[in-house]
C-alpha cells in the first residue's frame, strides 16, 4: 500500500515501512493509504503477516499488530482502536495549482447546476400533473338532455386462420401447416470471467486474488408452430339502437339472423352493450357524462346538479354527478 504526506506533499510512501514521513517526521494517516498503480507494486520481501495495525490515540500513528506499544510515543495499545481497511478504489492525489483547476472545477459545477435545475423541473411538472388530476372544485350545472345507444354484437361461425405451439393446437384444426421456430431462450454456461481482488490487510500491505463467475450465451430454444384453419364464432357485424331524451324509453335493435345452428355461415347473437349519457351545461361549457340506467332515469331535464370540475383542465368528473 502506498500513502501521500498531506504535511510536506511527497507522494507514494511505502504503507508498510515508513510509518512516519522521511522528509518531514510527520505520522502516516492509515485513511489515506491507497492501492498502487498498475507497474509501481513494491514487493515485501520476508513478510509476516500479523494482524490489522492499530492507530495510537495520542499521536495518530499507525503501529504493528505485533507492538504493544507505540513505536512513537510509547502509548500502550489496550484501548486504541485498528486502522479502517482501505477499499481498491483509486485514491485522490495533489492535483495542480488553483489556477489550473478553475477550468474542471467550473465544469463540474455547471453539471451539478443542470442536475439541480432538472430535478426541480422534474418535481414542478410532477406537482403540475398531480394537480390537474386531483384539484377539483364543485360547480353547479344544469341536466341539458338525454341520449342512449343499444348494440348487439352478431357473430358468425367461419374457417379463421390461427396458430398455436402444435403441443397446443386445437384438436378440430385442419390445413395443417408446420414450421420449426424460436419459442424461447435459454442461458448456457459459456466459460468464466476472472478478475484479480486486492484486499487490504490492515497493515501497510495488500494481498490478491482471483474470482471468478460463470459466463452465459443466449441460446435459442426451437419449438414446433402450427399454422392451421378452425372453424370457430366471431364477431361480423353490430347492429344498433340509438335515441335521444328518456320517453320512448331505449330499446334494442332487431336482429335478422341469415341462419341458425352451428354449421359454416350460421348466425347467432353475441354481447349486448348499453351507453346512456345526460348532456351537463355548465356556467362555461357543456359535457357528456356517462352514467348508469339509475341516475338516467333519476336527472330529469332541466333539474339543477352538481359536478366537480378539474381546475386546470375543465374536465367534469362525471362519477360525481349528483
Amino acid at each position: 500500500m502506498l500513502w501521500d504526506c498531506s504535511s510536506c506533499g511527497t507522494n507514494k510512501l511505502l504503507g508498510k515501512s515508513h510509518r512516519r514521513c522521511p522528509h518531514c517526521g510527520a505520522p502516516q494517516d492509515p485513511t489515506k493509504r491507497y492501492f498502487p498503480p498498475a507497474g509501481e507494486e513494491v514487493p515485501v520481501e520476508g513478510h509476516v503477516y500479523v494482524g490489522v495495525d492499530w492507530r495510537c490515540a495520542a499521536c495518530e500513528t499507525p503501529n504493528s499488530k505485533a507492538a504493544d506499544f507505540c513505536v512513537n510515543c510509547g502509548n500502550p495499545r489496550e484501548g486504541n482502536a485498528a486502522v479502517k481497511l482501505v477499499d481498491d478504489q483509486p485514491a485522490a492525489r495533489p492535483g495542480p495549482p488553483a489556477a489550473a483547476r478553475l477550468a474542471p472545477t467550473s465544469t463540474s459545477g455547471s453539471k451539478k447546476g443542470w442536475l439541480v435545475l432538472a430535478s426541480v423541473l422534474g418535481a414542478v411538472l410532477l406537482l403540475a400533473l398531480v394537480v390537474a388530476i386531483f384539484w377539483t372544485r364543485d360547480t353547479a350545472v344544469t341536466i341539458a338532455g338525454h341520449a342512449w345507444q343499444r348494440d348487439i354484437d352478431v357473430e358468425q361461425m367461419a374457417a379463421r386462420a390461427d396458430s398455436a405451439w402444435c403441443s397446443s393446437m386445437p384438436g378440430d384444426a385442419y390445413s395443417v401447416r408446420r414450421s420449426r421456430e424460436v419459442r424461447s431462450h435459454r442461458d448456457v454456461p459459456d466459460g468464466q470471467e476472472c478478475h484479480t481482488v486486492r484486499r487490504d490487510n490492515g497493515d501497510g500491505t495488500y494481498s490478491t486474488s482471483q474470482e471468478c463467475s460463470t459466463k452465459y450465451r443466449s441460446e435459442p430454444v426451437y419449438d414446433d408452430k402450427c399454422y392451421f384453419t378452425i372453424n370457430r364464432w366471431g364477431v361480423s357485424r353490430t347492429e344498433r339502437a340509438q335515441g335521444v331524451g328518456v320517453s320512448p324509453a331505449p330499446t334494442w335493435p332487431p336482429v335478422r339472423l341469415s341462419r341458425t345452428g352451428s354449421c359454416l355461415g350460421c348466425e347467432r347473437e353475441g354481447a349486448r352493450r348499453e351507453v346512456l349519457t345526460v348532456k351537463v351545461h355548465g356556467p362555461k361549457r357543456d359535457w357528456d357524462c356517462e352514467v348508469d340506467a339509475a341516475r338516467w332515469q333519476r336527472l330529469a331535464d332541466g333539474v339543477a346538479a352538481k359536478v366537480k370540475v378539474r381546475v386546470v383542465t375543465g374536465g367534469a368528473v362525471c362519477s360525481s354527478l349528483r
